[in-house]
């Protein structure tokens, strides 16, 4: 290839990359230029309509409905056709701008300056989101209550010392409003806890065992909402289904100097056949949801307290480790469990927006 040909080519590419430069930036001027002017058009409009030309608004704002206005401005534009379809007595056709606003700004809230006319028309639309969906976590601590000493070889007098540990969750949160006020909340959650059992056996044999169980919790709760606006505390109550998926635990057994026995070593075994797999319980919690915290979703933060009705302990089942009895000399005592937790979440509401008279129709 000669000199002149590179140089002839260098050329080229010089002049193409200044014209797609150039594309780039009359395609952006263009864009803002576009979106000056329909904001401009917007504010026009409102003019109009404040100072009585009203029949003018429509036609300064229909070459910009589609594809011209950000979010905001498209509910302001559809705002003002309905009003101006109300104004002249063309309901049908305010009812379709109001429904277009309420797919641009699904939370549209009355202004003090809106007309009657205009209040009467919000408030046939459903405004209030269908559903409210998202995850919650948190952790907190678990008591055992109502313990039932089981003697077949334990000591008659001591049930031993049960230690919980802490507890903790993760899951999904639904949420179905019913009114303005009130809600149900069902959810699914993953949890696991733990505790820790000590007891001296005979006098002379320390036992102490670390049980962990995890499962499935699903809470129904029926939510009243204090609030309406951005921040809404809340409380609930409710019942909560829980399935057993595991539970596993640790044992060591350390006997007092001067016995024969040995001491044996730690043994891992899975109690989960001797645990009762189904229960239930009492549920209840405050809390609240702030909106556009973070996002166009909702925070969410709730105390909740469980109380567990079923043994954990299978009185049936609890036997059907000879190892536990034999070689560390215990049998479980049957008890129950309550949680307080701290949960944390975010959730986002989903809209549909529907004229509620021609819904029920």
């Amino acid at each position: 290839m000669t000199l002149l040909s590179k140089s002839s080519n260098s050329r080229n590419k010089l002049i193409t990359s200044k014209i797609v430069l150039i594309s780039i930036f009359l395609l952006f001027s263009f864009s803002g230029f576009s979106q000056n002017s329909c904001s401009e058009q917007l504010a026009n409009a409102e003019k109009l309509y404040e100072s009585g030309q009203i029949d003018k608004v429509a036609a300064m704002l229909e070459t910009c409905l589609e594809n011209g206005f950000t979010k905001d401005e498209k509910a302001r534009a559809y705002r003002l056709l309905s009003l101006c379809n109300l104004y002249y007595n063309e309901d049908e056709e305010a009812e379709k701008a109001f429904l277009e606003l309420l797919k641009a700004k699904p939370e549209y809230k009355i202004k003090d300056s809106d007309p009657s006319e205009f209040v009467n028309l919000y408030q046939e639309f459903r405004t209030v989101p269908v559903f409210i969906t998202g995850i919650k976590f948190g952790g907190g601590f678990t008591d055992i209550y109502n313990i039932e000493n089981y003697n077949d070889i334990n000591s008659v007098v001591s049930e031993g010392i049960y230690t919980p540990d802490y507890a903790y969750s993760i899951g999904l949160s639904f949420e179905t409003p019913i009114l303005n006020e009130l809600s149900v909340v069902y959810e699914f959650f993953y949890n696991t806890y733990s505790y820790n059992f000590k007891n001296v056996v005979l006098d002379y044999a320390n036992v102490s065992f670390d049980e962990t169980i995890s499962g499935v919790d699903i809470p129904i709760l029926l939510q009243w909402n204090i609030l309406s606006n951005d921040f809404v505390p809340y409380v609930n109550i409710g019942s909560s289904l829980n399935f057993l998926i595991s539970s596993k635990a640790n044992y060591t057994r350390r006997d007092n100097e001067g016995t024969e026995y040995r001491e044996p070593e730690n043994l891992d075994l899975n109690l989960t056949d001797s645990r009762n797999r189904f229960n239930y319980s009492f549920c209840a919690g405050v809390g609240f949801r702030w909106k556009n915290i973070i996002g166009n979703g909702y925070l969410t933060f709730d105390i909740r307290y469980s109380r567990y009705m079923n043994s954990i302990v299978d009185p049936a089942n609890r036997a059907d480790n000879p190892e536990v009895m034999y070689s560390f000399l215990i049998t479980d005592n049957v008890f129950k469990v309550q949680n307080t937790q701290f949960l944390i979440g975010y959730k986002l509401p989903l809209y549909i927006a529907k004229h509620k008279v021609k819904a029920k129709k």
